[in-house]
């Protein structure tokens, strides 16, 4: 089994860890809340787009639900006398599904991991990512989705082990409908789910469960089924009636811009329409702008006393190297390691395993192809890595015993160092730099 049962004290436990855990985030981040604005001015643009109002802006069709979530909590706050800005509302929406998302994905990976230390020290560490902080304190799109998608596929890999498929596949099919209307680019994530419900048995130890199953079409066309109605009726809505689209080509008009953009199915593909994103593989610089996106994902480019943060693996532990060469080392062992103890893994993780490497492989693709060289789109993929790592170092440290507490030692005092450093560069390179309003004082945000 991937989910390990858990007794009563140590639910307990880790329930009360995962609430500690969001609790903290929360109130770190709610205290430095930024003012930074992104290079592209998305943040702007879509809480221009909240104020406003309108259909035709409000509902993007790249995620319909992302403005539209916003513009309801902040209605909300104004009819029970709130007068702050919107930007504020938008930003603590995203703080919220942040700080909740923490602390539901360390009890999911506890619960597969069984390893409380190694569950935390991942968590905390892609929490300091610069990525991940800097989307959970600003008004743009990647946190949220990237959150639900990973849950998404978290929450798959229980699939095999619920009692109530019918019911499980019903939810799994909703969850995704919901994180499609925060990013559209998560279809993609539909393989992985697929794979997890169709084929896990072929990776059961026990012989008779490694026969195809017929029955598991039916719950595979219960999740599709609820998924495309949620999803086609959401979209029909939103761009028929609530923006007033049209399926008739020649009665589609020009906006922004863009030709028959008032046409339904290609506003359902706007993005693409735009012809600026989807040219990664044309690049020929595209490996340079990966190796940008990834750490810039990790932390912001900035200088340590004067000196561009930066490899030099000849100098390990130089102050401006140690961090780009600890995630290089990282990268290396958690994707080189998981090559070389691939049988082990996976006898012990076996689906989870493998549909790990497939969400990687996907999103990774995807990321590649569309923008590369954005912070933005590895929020998504990283995920896979980070649940790799987690699966690495577990299957090592149930290795071999004799050698468990060098083991243990090596592998948390690694990941301590990685989160320490990840929040010392990104709190003094771009969160306190960027901060609001006067930092160590809690109070209520008022509009100035």
């Amino acid at each position: 089994m991937v989910y390990k049962k858990l007794n009563k004290i140590e639910l307990f436990i880790i329930l009360l860890t995962a609430l500690l855990i969001s609790l903290v985030y929360a109130s770190l981040n709610f205290n430095y809340l930024s003012n930074w604005i992104d290079e592209k001015g998305d943040v702007l643009t879509y809480d221009y787009y909240v104020r406003l109002g309108v259909p035709q802006f409000l509902f993007n069709p790249h995620h319909i639900g992302f403005d539209w979530a916003g513009e309801q909590l902040y209605k909300t706050l104004l009819k029970n006398g709130y007068t702050g800005k919107s930007m504020i509302v938008l930003q603590i929406r995203n703080l919220l599904a942040s700080s909740i998302g923490l602390g539901v994905i360390f009890f999911l990976f506890y619960s597969i991991s069984k390893k409380y230390f190694l569950s935390l020290l991942v968590v905390i560490s892609y929490c300091f990512t610069a990525a991940y902080w800097m989307y959970s304190q600003i008004n743009d799109t990647p946190i949220i989705h990237s959150i639900l998608v990973f849950v998404l596929f978290l929450s798959a890999l229980y699939f095999p082990q619920a009692k109530r498929k019918m019911l499980f596949a019903l939810f799994l099919g909703t969850l995704h409908a919901i994180t499609i209307f925060f990013h559209q680019s998560d279809l993609i994530m539909m393989p992985v789910i697929l794979f997890i419900m169709l084929f896990h048995n072929l990776f059961s130890n026990d012989r008779e469960q490694k026969l195809f199953q017929l029955h598991l079409i039916i719950y595979i066309i219960a999740y599709l089924t609820i998924f495309s109605i949620i999803v086609i009726t959401a979209y029909y809505y939103v761009g028929i009636i609530l923006v007033g689209l049209t399926f008739d080509y020649e009665k589609a008009t020009d906006f922004n811009m863009i030709k028959k953009a008032s046409y339904f199915f290609n506003w359902l593909i706007l993005y693409s329409k735009i012809d600026y994103w989807g040219k990664g593989f044309e690049d020929m610089s595209l490996f340079q702008k990966i190796v940008h996106g990834i750490s810039t994902y990790f932390y912001q480019p900035q200088s340590f006393k004067g000196t561009p943060l930066g490899h030099n693996f000849q100098n390990l532990f130089a102050p401006y190297a140690i961090l780009p060469n600890l995630i290089g080392i990282i990268f290396v062992t958690v994707l080189g390691g998981s090559i070389v103890f691939f049988k082990h893994i996976f006898q012990k993780y076996r689906y989870a395993f493998i549909g790990c490497i497939l969400y990687m492989v996907i999103y990774t693709a995807f990321t590649c192809w569309w923008e590369a060289d954005y912070r933005e789109f590895w929020v998504a993929p990283m995920f896979s890595f980070w649940f790799l790592m987690l699966l690495f170092f577990s299957a090592i440290l149930d290795s071999n015993k004799n050698f468990l507490p060098l083991i243990k030692t090596f592998s948390y005092t690694t990941l301590f160092l990685l989160a320490s450093l990840l929040f010392y560069f990104n709190f003094t390179g771009f969160i306190k730099p960027n901060i609001g309003r006067t930092y160590t004082t809690y109070e209520i945000i008022r509009k100035k």
